[in-house]
C-alpha cells in the first residue's frame, strides 16, 4: 500500500518529466527558451524590420477658448464661506443673477455700426481681417457693374445639359464655418473662375460665417495625408447680431456688394462687402422675432424695400425711401410665418407659408389699402379674427391647406411656379401664370366660374368656413343686394314648370349682363390690371390657383435639433428650372420642376448628419452648397477638368 508521501513525489516527478518533454520539443522548433525566448525572437524581428521615415504632420492651432460670461468662480473653502450659509447662499444668486444678466446682454442686438476688426473679435489678427478682406471685396464691384449695366450673362441650359453637369459633382470642400446649427445660407453670384466661390451662413447664436470652400489654405499644406482628406478652404466667422438665430441671409438682387441678413434679435442688418461695415437696417419690436424677409430691387441701393415675416404671423413692408424707415404690419396668419417669397414677374404677389398649415398668395396693392395691426398678438388666441378675416378675404388670391404645418414656400425664377414644403411628408409644386396672380383676375375668375355653375337648391350646399367668406365692398352695395335677391327667388323658380324655369333663368341671366351702378368703373379697373398683367395671351385662370399641385413624397421629420427644410429654386431664369432640398437620410436632393429626383448628393466617408439647410449658386449650374446641425458645411461641384 503506497503512502500519501509517495503519490506526492511521483506526480513530482511526472510533472518535472513533462516540462522537460515541452522544453525539448521547443528547442527542435528552434525556440530556444521556451515563451520567454520565442517573445525575445518576435522582438528581435520586429526590431530588424526597416523603419519608415517619421512624418511631421502640421497640426492645426487649438482655438482660442472663450472667456467666461460671468464672474470666475473660487473655492468657497478658501474664501472663508461655511457650506450651507446666508453668505454662501447670496453669493451663488449673485454669481447666478450675474450669469442671467450677461446672458441677456449677449442677446441683445447690436443697433451701431461695426467693422471687420468689431465683428471678427478682439482677438482678431491683422492677417485674419486682411484674409477676409480679400474673400469679400474680390469681383464684388465688377460683378455689381456688369449687373447693373446688363452686360453679365448668366449660364443657359436645357434639361439635358443640367443632367449632365449634376452628374459630373462631387464633394469637393467639407469644413465646420461655425460652431453652432446652421439656420441660413446664401452662395454670392459672382463667378468662380476669379478668387472662386464665396458662401455666407448663419448660425444659432448670431454669427454669420464667410466661406471660401475652394481657396488654398492659409499657410499651404505639405501634410502627406492632404490629398486624401477633403479641403476646408478659407473661413472666417463675423458675429453681426446678437446670440440668436440668423435665420435668414439674401445678397443684394442688383449690386452684389450688400448681404442682408435678419434674426431672432428683431433686427435687420446688412454688411457692405467692399468696406466692410455692418449696419442695422430696420428693427421691430423687441419681443417679435424674424422669420424670414425678401429684399425687392430699386433704382438706388437706399431704396431696398423689405418684405419681413414675423413669428406670431405678421407681414410687414419696410419702405426705406423715406428719410426715416417706415413700416407696416398686417395680420394675415394665425401662427408663425416661416417661409416667404416674392414673385419675381409680378412683385406684388407675396406668397407665405405657415404653421396654421396654409400656403397663401397675398396681393400687396389690395392689403396696402387695408388697416394695419401695429401690435403684434402674444399668441394665436389673442388673434383679432376681423383684422384677419379683412386681409384673407380682401388680398388673399389664393390658399391651400395641408394636413400639418407648412414650413417653406419659394416662387421660381420666371415666377411660373411655385414650391411648397410641409410637415406631412410632401413637397408641393404648382403651375401657374404670372397674369392669375392678382386680386382683381381672382373676383373675375371667381364671377366667371359663378355663372357657369348651374342654380342648386338653397339648402344643397355647406357654408363656406368664416375664415373664406368674402365681404362685399361698399362700391358694389346694389351688386350684393341683386345677389340676396336672387337667392331668396331660388327656390320659388325650382317649383316653377320646366318650361317657365327655363325661360326665367334665360331672362335673369339677359339681367345679369346689364351692368349696375358704379360697376363701370369696377369693370374698367379690372380690365386695366388684365391687360397690365397680360391676361389676354395668357391661358384661363382657374378659380383656385392652388388647386392641383405635384406632389412629391418628402420625409420632413425633422423634429427638435434640426434646422427645418427649405425647397430653394436655382435662380437662373435661362437654366431648366431645378430646386433642392436636404434629405433626412443624409442626401442634398435636386429636383427638376415636375418632380423628378436629378441627383441625391452623398459621401459616406464624410458626411455624417443630415445637410438640412441647402444653398445653390445663383447663376452656374452644379454648384451647391450644404449645412447641417453641427456648423459643418460642404461644398458640391464638378471638379476642375470638367469645368
Amino acid at each position: 500500500m503506497s503512502s500519501p508521501m509517495d503519490d506526492d513525489d511521483s506526480y513530482e516527478r511526472q510533472r518535472l518529466a513533462n516540462i522537460a518533454e515541452n522544453e525539448a520539443l521547443l528547442r527542435e522548433l528552434g525556440v530556444a527558451g521556451g515563451l520567454s525566448g520565442r517573445a525575445s525572437k518576435q522582438r528581435a524581428t520586429t526590431a530588424e524590420k526597416p523603419k519608415k521615415a517619421a512624418v511631421t504632420k502640421k497640426r492645426k492651432a487649438p482655438a482660442r477658448a472663450p472667456e467666461p460670461a460671468g464672474p470666475r468662480r473660487v473655492s468657497s473653502r478658501l474664501a472663508g464661506l461655511e457650506a450651507d450659509s446666508e453668505k454662501l447662499q447670496r453669493k451663488y444668486e449673485e454669481e447666478a443673477e450675474a450669469l442671467r444678466e450677461a446672458a441677456d446682454a449677449a442677446r441683445r442686438a447690436k443697433h451701431e455700426d461695426q467693422s471687420l476688426s468689431q465683428l471678427l473679435g478682439e482677438a482678431s489678427t491683422a492677417a485674419e481681417i486682411e484674409g477676409l478682406t480679400a474673400a469679400l471685396a474680390a469681383d464684388a464691384a465688377e460683378t455689381a457693374k456688369a449687373t447693373a449695366n446688363g452686360d453679365a450673362q448668366p449660364e443657359s441650359a436645357s434639361l439635358s445639359e443640367l443632367r449632365a453637369v449634376l452628374e459630373r459633382m462631387e464633394l469637393r470642400a467639407s469644413s465646420k464655418v461655425v460652431q453652432k446649427r446652421v439656420y441660413s445660407m446664401a452662395v454670392h453670384p459672382r463667378s468662380s473662375e476669379g478668387r472662386g466661390d464665396l458662401v455666407f451662413i448663419g448660425d444659432k447664436e448670431g454669427s454669420i460665417g464667410v466661406w471660401e470652400p475652394l481657396a488654398p489654405k492659409a499657410g499651404g499644406d505639405d501634410d502627406e495625408d492632404a490629398e486624401a482628406t477633403i479641403p476646408e478652404g478659407q473661413a472666417w466667422a463675423l458675429q453681426a447680431h446678437g446670440r440668436s438665430p440668423v435665420t435668414c441671409l439674401k445678397v443684394d438682387p442688383l449690386a452684389h456688394r450688400t448681404l442682408y441678413s435678419s434674426s431672432y434679435d428683431a433686427t435687420v442688418r446688412a454688411l457692405d462687402l467692399e468696406s466692410g461695415v455692418s449696419s442695422e437696417v430696420w428693427q421691430g419690436s423687441e419681443d417679435v422675432l424674424l422669420s424670414i424677409f425678401e429684399v425687392l430691387p430699386g433704382s438706388g441701393a437706399s431704396e431696398r424695400n423689405l418684405w419681413v415675416a414675423d413669428h406670431r404671423g405678421g407681414l410687414i413692408s419696410v419702405d426705406r425711401r423715406m428719410r426715416s424707415v417706415e413700416s407696416k404690419r398686417w395680420q394675415v396668419c394665425e401662427k408663425k410665418i416661416g417661409g416667404l417669397s416674392v414673385n419675381v414677374a409680378r412683385p406684388h404677389c407675396v406668397a407665405v407659408a405657415s404653421l396654421d398649415q396654409h400656403i397663401r398668395l397675398f396681393d400687396t396693392r389690395a392689403l396696402a389699402m387695408l388697416p394695419t395691426v401695429d401690435e403684434a398678438p402674444y399668441n394665436a388666441r389673442n388673434v383679432d379674427e376681423d383684422d384677419l378675416e379683412r386681409a384673407v378675404s380682401q388680398a388673399q388670391i389664393g390658399a391651400s391647406k395641408a394636413r400639418l404645418a407648412c414650413t417653406s414656400v419659394d416662387f421660381s425664377p420666371r415666377g411660373d411656379q411655385l414650391v411648397g414644403v410641409s410637415y406631412d411628408d410632401v413637397v408641393k409644386v404648382w403651375d401657374m401664370h404670372p397674369s392669375w396672380l392678382s386680386r382683381e383676375a381672382t373676383d373675375g375668375a371667381r364671377t366667371r366660374s359663378q355663372r357657369g355653375t348651374p342654380r342648386k337648391a338653397s339648402g344643397s350646399s355647406s357654408p363656406a368656413p368664416k375664415i373664406a367668406r368674402a365681404k362685399a365692398p361698399r362700391a358694389n352695395a346694389r351688386a350684393s343686394a341683386a345677389s340676396a335677391t336672387a337667392a331668396e327667388t331660388e327656390e320659388e323658380d325650382v317649383k316653377r314648370p320646366g318650361l317657365l324655369r327655363w325661360l326665367s333663368r334665360d331672362k335673369e341671366e339677359q339681367e345679369d349682363k346689364k351692368p349696375l351702378a358704379g360697376e363701370e368703373e369696377a369693370a374698367a379697373s379690372a380690365a386695366a390690371v388684365e391687360a397690365e398683367d397680360g391676361d389676354a395671351d395668357g391661358p384661363p385662370r382657374p378659380q383656385d390657383v392652388l388647386e392641383s399641385p405635384r406632389v412629391i413624397p418628402h420625409n420632413n421629420q425633422t423634429g427638435k435639433w434640426l434646422t427645418l427644410f427649405r425647397a430653394r429654386w436655382m435662380r437662373n431664369a435661362d437654366v431648366e428650372p431645378h430646386f433642392t432640398i436636404g434629405g433626412m437620410n443624409r442626401h442634398a436632393e435636386i429636383y427638376d420642376s415636375s418632380g423628378v429626383l436629378l441627383r441625391s448628393l452623398y459621401d459616406a466617408d464624410n458626411i455624417t448628419a443630415v445637410p438640412a439647410v441647402t444653398a445653390m449658386h445663383p447663376r452656374e449650374m452644379g454648384r451647391l452648397a450644404t449645412g447641417n446641425g453641427s456648423g459643418r458645411c460642404t461644398f458640391w461641384c464638378p471638379p476642375p477638368d470638367s469645368d
